[in-house]
């Protein structure tokens, strides 16, 4: 295994697509991580100043000011907290309900299979901006704005995962060595999370690696489209900045230039990662396009 593992290591790291997106996307999550402190959050983010409205870079303003005077690097640093916060909260549960579901599916079959198959093919059919609109009209006054929003996330998120997970069951719980284990005395559970997941675990590692940008991305959309406010929750994500930036896009581009390159080398940056990641566990999947 440790062979194996060093093997993985040197696959990856001979990737240079991969290490650039690995470099990219670590470098923004420590810089969105010490936006605390870098700025002060009521003084730079929060509080308005019209006199400086929609003014370009400079030396005191890095990436300019919105229309509200305030700092947009500042802004920046903190949606890309919040965003990132949110995505991997979405992820890491989507992907763990999913894991479970998709095991459950996969070992057992039958009737749970099918039961399970067709309740994934009826939420998958559910677009997503009708979930997260309907939930943010009707939960979000019980629970608020951000738990209604991951449940919404949560309810549809896990679906792929599960899918993939159940593939990976299907393929390994015939093999010998769980037969053996089987006949040894092993328990379900045993045979699950001990014998099969572990042979799985490089084609789930690599779908995580690619979910996260997905969930990211989502976010920042519904954020932008306005179904969801979280400004009033963190004061601001990436789309409320690209949301607030489209408005004066004609006047001052670079209102929404800063945030819209952020977004896009997070997802640039996954997306190298992950298919380097992919690429390194299974080296006969190079190249190829899900």
């Amino acid at each position: 295994k440790n062979s194996q593992t060093v093997d993985i290591l040197k696959r990856l790291f001979r990737n240079r697509s991969a290490v650039l997106g690995m470099i990219i996307f670590m470098c923004i999550i420590v810089i969105a991580l010490s936006a605390d402190m870098l700025f002060a959050y009521e003084t730079q983010v929060i509080k308005q100043d019209i006199m400086n409205r929609l003014q370009g870079p400079s030396s005191e303003h890095w990436f300019g000011t919105d229309e509200m005077g305030r700092d947009i690097f500042a802004r920046t640093l903190y949606g890309a907290k919040y965003s990132l916060k949110i995505g991997f909260a979405a992820s890491i549960v989507s992907l763990a309900v999913g894991l479970v579901i998709g095991a459950v599916a996969g070992y057992y079959g039958g009737m749970i299979d099918m039961i399970l198959d067709r309740i994934s093919d009826i939420l998958s059919g559910v677009p997503f901006v009708v979930v997260t609109t309907l939930f943010q009209l009707h939960l979000a006054q019980k629970v608020g704005i951000v738990p209604s929003f991951l449940f919404a996330f949560v309810l549809t998120g896990w679906i792929s995962m599960a899918a993939l997970t159940r593939k990976q069951f299907y393929r390994f719980k015939s093999q010998e060595f769980v037969m053996a284990a089987r006949t040894l005395g092993a328990s379900d559970w045993r045979l699950m999370f001990k014998h099969i997941f572990p042979n799985a675990i490089g084609t789930i590692i690599t779908s995580c690696a690619l979910v996260i940008p997905g969930v990211i991305n989502s976010e920042t959309s519904m954020t932008y489209l306005g179904i969801v406010n979280l400004s009033d929750v963190f004061g601001t994500t990436i789309g409320t900045l690209l949301s607030q930036g489209n408005a004066a896009v004609t006047t001052a581009p670079h209102a929404m230039l800063w945030p819209s390159i952020f977004i896009s080398l997070l997802m640039i940056s996954f997306n190298l990662f992950g298919n380097g990641l992919r690429d390194a566990f299974n080296p006969s999947m190079r190249g190829v396009e899900d």
